[in-house]
């Protein structure tokens, strides 16, 4: 019964798209586009971009529309009509995703039921190992040239983790073409500034080119004192010494920081109260919540024939990481018990380089693509912490500022220091075996050695562990007709129960979980070019989970199996140049098929999953009202959600609309506005990193005026 009601809702809709949608719109002739030739900009843009190539689904360098998995693209100019300023924000707006961002974890996402390290950030296609939600922050779109998602496991591509999805995040490349120096400038609500100037073009024709953006972020909220800094500044160097090779050096620093960093408000009686919604309860004299980081790339293609490309990447990451606040809250009988004082500094070094070549020939008369490579990287990772002792009562709407050792008793001191050395070897094939079905194959097999040192226990013991395992994934593709294809795949994935970096020395020895998908979809361009469409049903299980134990949220139980079933379905329509709609909604039946906890043993089997929406919609529509003046609207709804295993707490349903209008004075200038949260809904869309009873309450309406200069 939870599968039929899941694909009765989703089925007749795609039945009626396959078999419909095609002529109907064909029967439209004042619809038809006259063929022109555009310089410059796109005219319009969709997420759903089939003849796209990523690099997050496949290295192959195959299409959106030739690759069998749910993949999108929100690139450039998609994420500035929307206006979408963070990673976030873009990435919600694409199919079945549900986003969070509190201090202690700042890059949550939910998908496919999975959330936590189910979903891996990648940077230009590189993964920082030891667990996405430690290396991932709240960042600016700006410096990115295009968002790319891979939705279902990935470990084929990018080692442990990535069972729900895979986030990649591209930054903008040089090229030998002329570019316009950019600058970007946003006002809003609480006092915002959002700043960012870029350049790029050629040194030496067709030798030497370059590009530079530099972003910088100082936002408020409604939150009581709180503020944040982002500043990132990329650069990239392209050496060009023949037709055959190049080089690319690219250098990137982030640093967010926030004072009085919002950690959630405590629910009164289960409920948001929303006389609480502004209370800073983090109100410390000397509270800190930062980032730095520093990437160093190199990547090197060499082409020495027709059929084949090498390439060598090679890259450097550096991080400091530190908080120091007071992060949990508990409201009961009028007063408000401020918790878990914790000062924490995380020192994170990376070094990795991966190889591959592509070779593009015959099999048997078959065309064939196979790539083989390997990849290395070392990470040393560093981490002091205090013991997160420390309480104190306190008025609910008038908390007190303190200082940290008043309450806390002690500042940070060594705790842990764990190296991990991994390597790994992987292919990936498409075999053509007629012009219509193509099968596409992939295969890993990963060792890394983990080791650790407690230095906050007596004597410093060690623990030491190596895993090895293999993913694979195998699919098969067939063009229905120039426009359909149908595909189908199965893949495997594992992942740590939590970021290997953060583990207690009695969880060390713990096995990693493994997840197996199933996969079957269509995608389709159809109306003349002028609509795309993608459909995606999947079932993924995984076994050996583990989920955080609710007396010490910092410490995982082994519960046996969760699962999901789910269908997605996106749609990208562009009727003439003054229409623009994408919309996309997604449904997922998650549960826990084995968990039992308590003591007494209690069965949580059937429950769902914390933070994992059954249904998540969006419906963005834009319309040109003349080639100057443009108008946008966006509408998101997300259903509720379960912030505890147990089920007994649940986060209540809310619906967003975001609009926006510009004006394009001329070639070079173009101003707007963009209101957020229209309605001003309020609603929580996650939970405190250690209490279920404090959410994040997300943002209430802003307002924001911007301009964009193409000089």
């Amino acid at each position: 019964m939870r599968r039929s009601v899941l694909f009765q809702a989703v089925f007749p809709a795609v039945i009626c798209n396959v078999l419909l949608v095609t002529p109907l719109f064909a029967e439209e002739p004042e619809f038809t586009l006259p063929e022109i030739s555009v310089v410059g900009e796109k005219v319009s843009t969709s997420t759903v971009a089939l003849d796209d190539e990523t690099d997050a689904a496949s290295r192959l360098g195959l299409t959106i529309r030739e690759t069998p998995a749910s993949v999108e693209v929100v690139d450039r100019e998609t994420i500035q009509e929307r206006g979408d300023r963070t990673v976030f924000e873009a990435v919600d707006k694409t199919a079945g995703f549900a986003s969070a961002s509190s201090p202690a974890s700042p890059g949550v996402f939910s998908v496919r039921g999975f959330t936590g390290n189910s979903v891996a950030w990648l940077y230009n296609g590189i993964r920082i190992p030891g667990g996405s939600n430690l290396s991932a922050r709240v960042m600016d779109t700006a410096n990115l040239e295009r968002i790319e998602v891979l939705r279902g496991p990935a470990s084929v591509l990018h080692g442990e983790g990535a069972i729900g999805a895979a986030i990649n995040l591209i930054s903008r490349q040089p090229k030998f073409s002329e570019q316009p120096i950019e600058i970007d400038y946003g006002f809003s609500s609480f006092n915002s500034h959002r700043f960012h100037a870029g350049t790029g073009g050629s040194i030496r024709d067709d030798e030497v080119a370059y590009r530079l953006d530099v972003s910088t972020n100082r936002y408020g909220s409604n939150i009581d004192d709180e503020r944040t800094i982002l500043d990132r500044v990329t650069g990239s160097l392209l050496f060009k010494p023949s037709d055959n090779m190049s080089f690319t050096l690219e250098a990137d620093y982030m640093r967010d920081e926030t004072d009085n960093a919002y950690y959630g408000t405590p629910l009164v009686d289960g409920k948001i109260d929303e006389s609480l919604r502004e209370i800073n309860y983090n109100n410390l004299t000397d509270n800190i919540t930062a980032s730095d980081a520093l990437w160093v790339r190199g990547n090197f293609e060499w082409t020495p024939a027709a059929d084949w490309k090498i390439t060598n990447r090679l890259y450097y990451y550096d991080a400091f990481r530190e908080w120091r606040n007071v992060e949990k809250f508990t409201y009961d009988n009028g007063v408000v018990t401020r918790s878990w004082w914790g000062d924490i500094g995380n020192d994170h070094q990376v070094i990795g380089d991966r190889i591959d070549a592509l070779y593009k020939g015959k099999i048997g008369g078959m065309e064939n693509r196979l790539l083989v490579g390997v990849d290395f990287s070392y990470t040393d990772f560093e981490s002091d912490r205090n013991d997160f002792s420390g309480s104190e009562i306190v008025d609910p709407y008038d908390p007190p500022v303190a200082d940290f050792i008043d309450v806390a008793g002690g500042y940070r001191t060594p705790q842990r220091d764990v190296t991990i050395s991994q390597w790994a070897v992987f292919m990936e094939d498409q075999l053509s075996i007629i012009p219509s079905f193509k099968l596409v194959g992939g295969f890993r097999y990963d060792t890394f050695h983990a080791e650790w040192i407690y230095l906050d226990e007596a004597s410093s013991p060690e623990a030491s562990k190596t895993h090895r395992f293999a993913s694979w994934r195998l699919g098969a593709v067939y063009d229905l007709t120039s426009d359909i294809a149908l595909y189908a795949s199965y893949a495997t994935a594992v992942e740590p129960g939590s970021t290997l970096l953060l583990i207690k020395r009695n969880q060390t020895q713990l096995d990693l979980t493994e997840a197996k998908q199933i996969e079957l979809g269509l995608k389709q361009t159809f109306w003349d070019g002028k609509g795309e469409w993608t459909f995606a049903v999947y079932d993924i299980t995984k076994t050996n989970v583990f989920v955080p134990d609710p007396s010490s949220p910092g410490d995982k139980l082994a519960v046996g199996q969760q699962s999901s079933r789910g269908a997605e379905l996106s749609l990208g329509l562009r009727p003439s140049r003054h229409w623009q709609i994408d919309a996309n909604i997604a449904a997922v039946d998650a549960r826990y098929d084995d968990y039992t906890a308590g003591n007494p043993p209690v069965s949580l089997d059937d429950n769902r999953p914390p933070f994992a929406p059954e249904w998540v919609g969006n419906f963005g529509l834009r319309y040109m009202m003349n080639e100057n003046l443009g108008f946008g609207a966006w509408v998101r709804h997300v259903s509720p959600v379960y912030v505890d295993d147990a089920n007994t707490l649940e986060l209540d349903a809310y619906t967003t609309l975001d609009l926006s209008l510009d004006y394009k004075f001329n070639s070079w200038a173009k101003a707007g506005v963009n209101v957020r949260n229209v309605t001003d809904e309020l609603y929580a869309n996650w939970s405190s990193h250690y209490a279920t009873d404090q959410v994040i309450i997300a943002n209430p309406r802003t307002y924001e005026l911007f301009v964009n200069l193409r000089i």
